[in-house]
């Protein structure tokens, strides 16, 4: 399952020997906000120590700094390698920064003897432009895995003072239906900045999952168990899943349609999100 996915700094050492021991099902070291200038070439350092030594259960992905940036080739340059899973690209505004990182990655790649095309890209979804792009962005490469909401930023560049209300609601939405068009994985949400407001960070959670998103960034390690709980089926939900699969199938063998379930009636697509469910859980 793909439901936290976690940041650490990349140049703060503490923090990233603790990865292995972090609940996360995906862990991002971070070379862009949470480090300084001064900071980025010891923290690609430190990176490239960690992607290739930690033992972890979880993947490792790796946030480089904007393709603007006078970091973003040495960024590139530094974390590609067999261990690698993937990176994840701020600001992306057009399929143009896609095509022009899949090129980078490829080289890299080539050079480092890592297989090509195994490392995936995250684009992050941080401005009204690269909202309005976004489906193109997802179909610029294969390497494409999921995209990413970056609320901070997309507020700042929006001129939208609070996330309170929906001011948010249509930019998640669209993310998640341009994710399902373009044939992607759901999209991940953005990050809950208040780390001490558990029932603020719970309510987003759910929120996020209502609408279709399958995990949610993280900045802190107390938020993980919120969000691997919420994001996680209860048994309940499987116990039901199992029943509408297991009648669906029994239907279809004595070519029967739409059956009931509990009262309930029972068609094609609820049948098909009870088995995506239980597929989920068992990845």
């Amino acid at each position: 399952m793909n439901r936290t996915w976690i940041f650490i700094p990349g140049n703060q050492t503490k923090h990233i020997d603790k990865a292995p021991t972090l609940s996360a099902d995906n862990i991002i070291f971070d070379l862009e906000d949470s480090v300084a200038s001064e900071e980025k070439e010891g923290a690609r350092l430190k990176i490239k120590k960690a992607i290739n030594e930690l033992d972890t259960k979880a993947r490792k992905f790796v946030r480089v700094n904007e393709i603007n940036s006078p970091y973003f080739l040495d960024d590139i340059s530094a974390v590609v390698s067999q261990k690698l899973d993937g990176l994840f690209i701020p600001k992306v505004n057009g399929k143009e920064n896609i095509q022009l990182t899949e090129y980078l990655i490829a080289q890299f790649e080539a050079r480092n003897n890592v297989e090509t095309g195994s490392i995936s890209l995250v684009p992050l979804i941080e401005t009204g432009k690269g909202l309005l792009h976004a489906y193109e962005i997802a179909k610029a490469s294969d390497r494409i895995e999921t995209l990413a909401f970056g609320a901070e930023d997309f507020m700042l560049d929006m001129n939208i003072p609070k996330d309170e209300g929906n001011a948010l609601l249509m930019a998640r939405s669209n993310l998640v239906m341009t994710s399902n068009a373009a044939g992607i994985q759901p999209p991940i949400d953005a990050v809950y900045t208040d780390i001490h407001h558990e029932d603020g960070l719970q309510q987003a959670t759910k929120e996020a999952k209502e609408l279709g998103f399958q995990g949610k960034l993280i900045i802190h390690p107390k938020q993980l168990e919120v969000v691997n709980n919420i994001f996680l089926p209860t048994e309940s939900e499987l116990r039901k899943a199992r029943k509408i699969v297991e009648a669906y199938e029994a239907s279809r063998q004595n070519g029967i349609g739409a059956i009931q379930v509990d009262g309930k009636m029972i068609d094609v697509p609820v049948a098909e999100r009870a088995k995506r469910l239980l597929e989920n859980v068992s990845v």
